[in-house]
């Protein structure tokens, strides 16, 4: 069986009323199959590796990145936002 390889783009953020970020809405692609998902994620729970992958599961979508490789993974995703901007 192949791993599974996704890839993650951040599509927009809700905030509270007092300005902070509530969630990030990110799109989530099997990069395996095309199997695209928009997940909703609280802030508080985006850099954690371990609630990602809680999150995806629910959406039987297998994620094993450590947690090292899941900020990695932010990052990247962050800076390729920046480029747009």
């Amino acid at each position: 069986m192949a791993e599974t390889t996704l890839s993650f783009k951040y599509l927009r953020c809700t905030k509270k009323l007092d300005g902070t970020i509530d969630r990030y809405l990110l799109e989530v692609t099997d990069t395996r199959d095309g199997t695209t998902e928009d997940i909703s994620v609280e802030a508080k729970h985006l850099t954690s590796a371990h609630s990602m992958k809680r999150i995806l599961l629910g959406r039987k979508m297998f994620y094993s990145a450590t947690q090292s490789k899941h900020e990695k993974m932010l990052v990247e995703m962050f800076e390729s936002l920046s480029e747009v901007i």
